[in-house]
């Protein structure tokens, strides 16, 4: 009776709410437990078996259905689970009444390809009434599948004549399983593009029965060789001994743990083939569990990022590299980020050209691989090799990143912080008490740009102002942001300036230096902060292009704690702009671009400077560890009148004729990733071309 007791329990927690759903309450009693299962396994047929076992990944070798899993014993764990709701469905789509097929299996067969929304019953999870695509409906809309697409790579490789001859190094443990190594293995001899070979290092005591599926997969396929290495070898020892055998141009390592798009090969011979001096090729990846056979969490990188670089190996696991170049560094190094080393050794032997980033999943990553913590003696190393002088910290907020702080200049040069306002004291009077009180940093001005305030107040606290380190100048110019900043740039003392808005308030005490340590830098322009809302939301996280057509910015709104996508929120990197709200540059940089131009009165001047210093050879650079909040626009308000929708739309048509289609290509981003939200979700669809369209292109 206490089993009963139980179950009915279990029962109730999952079926009360699926009847809340449909707005009635029925009570059920079952008084044989083959009843409850009967039951329950009509609501099981509207259960996500695919999205349980893609949140819960360690219910895979559960040996049963999911769903009994779930109510056996993930629903007392906490795992979350969701049910389909077939009502709302058809209620949605209409045309599909008197169809002979139930709502659930026609939305997995037909509806998610077909982009029709669906709605799901979350338990231990927010519910959500409607849901977005997810990852399986971005590869199920978007990724050819591998029978089509094989004739057309075929056919590209043979009409383009690519000839990039691929050595593929293969690592074996004794430890992998015989699934991983057949998965594995099969994604190597099946790739569209053949021109390649497979060394194959065994180590001595792998299991025979291992030995034998291997030789087994690789029976009469004369371009993959076995070789038998010690045991003892690490995996940069093994690699290093092949590469003295490898005939390719270019070699790549894998483990069984990869396993290969059938298309890796041939998009990375396509993209040589454009960029032939390319030194480290790589692509994107995503999460494979064969057991289930469903694929997750893909990470689409940008192109190559020196300060991403810095902070962990972003390029991923399947790296394709010239081996001569490999060769002549000496091979890989012995450790867990040797990647990312070798990595670094080539961008000091050939620069940031030598990398290609191919904006494809190539490779799909196992679930017995564990996720990577970045070694900071890589980083020091490379900094003795380039003479660099700076700290590599602990990165409290992901401690599997590293976080870089350069060295700041001695003695500390002059900071000339910039305030623009009208009026509005209670704004402008904390932005400067918070940098007055707060800030560590000794050696700064703060210049208040005055336009036309009018309020008695704010002419009495200007009379206020008695520190030595403020000064009050008056502008009473119509509004324009990039005219106000020019003037007090031309009047500053400093070494360098720094733009803030009159809405800010410094949360770290040491954001100066955490911005000068990178402005410092000689090949880095402008450098922006990380600005929450007050509700402890992100407002900036750096700007990428492209969104809405111009720029916006990344993870806007997440929550504080959460570090974004690939980490991106929490660590320093290269993008092409940052907000002016706060932006620290040399004074130099700024007068060599001229300024911000001051035809963009109030928006996107900051994107259209920044833009400016990257084409004079700097890099600008998001420092998230220098932190204040914005209560962004409250002096100037939104952009609601006719007017202020006019200009705006001015500027936004300055900034799209003067980059043109450059905006949407961002270094920084990545092509699978929307520009319609903020948030580096997936696009629908993604602004990549397929392979049967290069080769339509080629043929014409």
């Amino acid at each position: 009776m206490k089993m009963m007791h139980g179950i009915r329990s279990k029962l109730f927690r999952v079926m009360a709410p699926l009847a809340r759903l449909k707005h009635r309450v029925t009570d059920i009693v079952f008084p044989t437990v083959d009843r409850f299962y009967r039951s329950v396994a009509l609501r099981a047929h509207n259960f996500d078996e695919q999205w349980y076992l893609e949140q819960n990944p360690e219910v895979a070798g559960y040996p049963g259905p999911a769903w009994r899993h779930f109510l056996h014993e993930g629903l007392d764990t906490g795992l979350s689970a969701r049910f389909f709701d077939p009502n709302w469905y058809f209620k949605q789509n209409p045309n599909l009444a008197g169809a002979r097929i139930d709502g659930w299996s026609h939305y997995k067969q037909f509806g998610r390809r077909e982009g029709r929304p669906a709605r799901f019953l979350y338990i231990n999870a927010e519910e959500q009434r409607s849901v977005r695509p997810e990852y399986r409906d971005w590869l199920a809309m978007y990724e050819d599948a591998e029978t089509d697409i094989r004739p057309d790579m075929e056919a590209f490789a043979d009409q383009a004549g690519l000839t990039a001859w691929f050595s593929v190094i293969w690592i074996v443990r004794p430890t992998d399983s015989p699934m991983e190594l057949r998965a594995s293995l099969d994604s190597l001899k099946h790739q569209a593009y053949s021109q390649f070979e497979g060394l194959l290092a065994l180590p001595e005591t792998l299991p025979e029965d291992n030995r034998r599926l291997i030789e087994d997969l690789i029976l009469d396929d004369e371009r993959l060789r076995i070789r038998e290495v010690p045991d003892d070898w690490s995996r940069e020892e093994t690699a290093n001994k092949l590469l003295d055998e490898a005939s390719g141009d270019y070699v790549a390592v894998l483990d069984a743990q990869d396993v290969l798009g059938v298309g890796a090969l041939f998009w990375v011979a396509l993209a040589l083939d454009d960029q032939p001096g390319a030194g480290l090729v790589y692509g994107d990846e995503d999460r494979l569990e064969i057991t289930a056979g469903f694929r997750y969490d893909p990470e689409f990188r940008p192109r190559f990022n020196y300060e991403l670089l810095l902070s962990h190996n972003y390029l991923g696991r399947f790296l394709v590299y010239r081996r001569e170049l490999v060769e002549s560094l000496g091979g890989w190094r012995n450790g867990a980020d040797s990647s990312r080393d070798m990595a670094l050794r080539i961008f000091e032997a050939e620069g940031r050209e030598a990398f290609l980033h191919v904006p494809r999943l190539l490779n799909h990553k196992t679930m017995n691989i564990e996720s990577e913590t970045a070694d900071p003696d890589v980083v020091r190393e490379h900094f003795a090799r380039t003479g660099r002088a700076g700290d590599v910290l602990v990165l409290e907020e992901a401690p599997q990143f590293n976080r870089v702080r350069f060295a700041i200049p001695q003695p500390w040069p002059l900071v000339s912080i910039i305030i623009p306002t009208r009026d509005r004291i209670e704004l402008l009077s904390m932005a400067i008490d918070s940098v007055i009180t707060r800030t560590t940093y000794a050696n700064f001005e703060i210049i208040v740009v005055d336009n036309g305030s009018v309020e008695p107040e704010s002419l009495a606290y200007f009379q206020t102002l008695e520190d030595s380190r403020i000064r009050v100048l008056r502008d009473e110019r119509p509004f324009n942001f990039s005219a106000l900043n020019n003037a007090a740039v031309r009047a500053s003392r400093g070494d360098y300036v720094c733009l803030m808005n009159n809405d800010i308030e410094i949360i770290t005490p040491d954001w100066i230096e955490e911005m000068l340590a990178f402005a410092a830098q000689p090949d880095v322009g402008c450098v922006g902060a990380r600005l929450w809302y007050p509700d402890d939301t992100l407002q900036h996280g750096g700007v990428l292009l492209g969104f809405h057509g111009v720029a916006g910015h990344m993870h806007k709104f997440l929550k504080k704690g959460d570090i974004g996508y690939g980490g991106r929120a929490v660590v320093h990197q290269s993008l092409g702009a940052v907000t002016a709200a706060v932006l620290l540059v040399r004074k130099s940089i700024y007068e060599q671009v001229g300024g911000l131009d001051e035809s963009l009165a109030v928006a996107f001047n900051d994107v259209d400077f920044c833009l400016k210093v990257r084409a004079a050879g700097y890099r600008n650079i998001y420092a998230p560890y220098a932190q204040m909040y914005h209560y962004e626009s409250a002096s100037r308000g939104t952009e609601d009148s006719p007017a202020k929708k006019a200009r705006e739309n001015s500027e936004i048509n300055i900034i799209k004729s003067r980059y043109g289609d450059g905006l949407l290509d961002d270094d920084a981003y990545n092509p699978n990733l929307t520009l319609v939200r903020e948030d580096m979700t997936l696009a629908f669809p993604p602004r990549v071309q397929s392979v049967r369209d290069r080769l339509m292109a080629l043929r014409s």
